[in-house]
């Protein structure tokens, strides 16, 4: 079976007894990982116990595809379910799943399935999306108000609440792999121990060198004209798969300080002064920085700059377009 996003909320809440089979796939690993320890803890007490719990990994079932079936059909000492849990799992696995599902005429044991990204075309995926007894839960990446709904309800389980403006700030500057996001927030929960509110102080103060420095270390790059910076920033941050909509919306938000600080000077305040009245505070490192960008940038080239970073968000979203490829090239053509 095929679950849907409300359907898998269901499922690991309450899993369904009758199934001997689930797969958890998708390119965030982090989230696959969560919810595989989520089902593994619903199916067994202990998941130290030998007699219970049997882990393998895909490669080990690759060269001796007899293993899975050995390990489905082995009772628990002193009776239980066991739970057979494979981990770094990919196609090599199929034919051994395909032998078990086609075996499997109860429910008694439980193969828990740990993969990385898979296509349509994935048979290991097609047979776990199709056989009565087997599901599958995808994993992707959240996005806006669902993402924005996990961050408030994992400070809302530290007894924490968050600004609107500081949950869309935490949102666009946390990593996209869901433990890493998670063990980001358990840093700021534990700066903020005692407090009812989570600031925009405490967030610059525990996460800022984690995630917040690279994607301000590029803005900043960008808005200053370090072209050859802002290449070599790209790069690192595609590869460590942020996504374009966390860079344009972050590159957003600094410009449209900017064209704050610049109304700000029309009407008679320094840069200085301007940036001081900046909400939230500009992190002190990039004061000076900021200074000489307002210098850099007239009114009339912030609104254009922002008229086409809006643009390219808009166009990313489309299915099929190169969206590396168009945030490159704007944040290159803006730094040059």
């Amino acid at each position: 079976m095929k679950l849907s996003s409300a359907q898998i909320t269901s499922f690991l809440q309450k899993p369904d007894a009758r199934v001997s089979v689930i797969l958890i796939y998708g390119p965030d690993t982090g989230l696959v990982r969560e919810r595989a320890e989520v089902l593994a803890k619903k199916t067994v007490d202990d998941l130290n116990d030998p007699f219970r719990v049997t882990l393998l990994t895909g490669a080990v079932i690759a060269e001796s595809p007899s293993r899975l079936a050995d390990e489905m059909a082995a009772q628990a000492w002193g009776g239980g379910r066991r739970l057979v849990w494979v981990q770094h799992a990919s196609e090599n696995i199929s034919a051994a799943v395909t032998n078990i599902l086609t075996d499997t005429t109860d429910a008694s044991n439980l193969l828990l399935i740990e993969a990385g990204e898979l296509d349509k075309r994935s048979k290991l995926r097609s047979q776990c999306e199709n056989h009565p007894q087997a599901v599958a839960l995808a994993c992707y990446v959240e996005d806006g108000a669902a993402r924005q709904r996990i961050v408030s309800d994992i400070l809302q389980q530290k007894n924490l609440t968050v600004a609107r403006d500081i949950l869309l700030f935490l949102c666009d500057v946390l990593p996209p792999d869901r433990l890493a996001m998670r063990s980001e927030l358990e840093k700021l929960a534990l700066y903020a121990y005692g407090q009812k509110s989570v600031s925009m102080e405490d967030v610059l103060a525990t996460i800022h060198d984690a995630g917040t420095a690279e994607l301000d270390d590029l803005v900043f790059a960008v808005a200053s004209g370090e072209s050859k910076r802002a290449a070599l920033l790209l790069d690192r941050l595609f590869a460590e798969q942020t996504s374009t909509v966390a860079l344009l919306r972050s590159a957003q938000r600094h410009f449209l300080r900017l064209q704050w600080a610049r109304s700000q000077m029309e009407k008679g305040m320094s840069a200085a002064e301007a940036i001081k009245n900046l909400q939230p505070p500009v992190f002190w490192k990039y004061t000076d920085v900021m200074a000489n960008q307002l210098r850099r940038w007239p009114g009339p080239k912030i609104e254009r700059a922002l008229a086409r970073l809006f643009e390219t968000e808009a166009a990313v979203k489309r299915t099929g377009t190169p969206d590396n490829a168009l945030c490159s090239q704007l944040f290159l053509n803006m730094s040059a």
